[in-house]
């Protein structure tokens, strides 16, 4: 989520959050450069995951974090375009 600025209304973690917003913006550009690829590009939210930078009062474990991934990549396989999901599938504001 710190990767969307429609969600940014807090303030804070600023170099974080500008490093995914810019990595955000690079994938667009990408796929815009390559609008009649036959692949696509899916920009994923984790959540916040207990490990070393999520911290101890993070409220997904790695695991489910893990499984969501790979289940949300693997619904999408074959689609063209580019989208910012969670871990659950939900769609991310850019």
């Amino acid at each position: 989520m710190l990767g969307s600025v429609s969600l940014n209304r807090g303030g804070g973690w600023g170099g974080y959050r500008a490093s995914k917003a810019a990595l955000n913006t690079l994938a667009r550009s990408f796929v815009g450069q390559h609008a009649k690829a036959q692949w696509g590009v899916v920009l994923m939210h984790p959540g916040w995951v207990r490990t070393d930078l999520g911290g101890r009062r993070a409220t997904l474990d790695v695991e489910t974090s893990a499984r969501g991934v790979v289940a949300v990549l693997e619904g999408h396989l074959g689609q063209s375009g580019c989208i910012f999901l969670d871990y659950e599938g939900q769609t991310v504001p850019w």
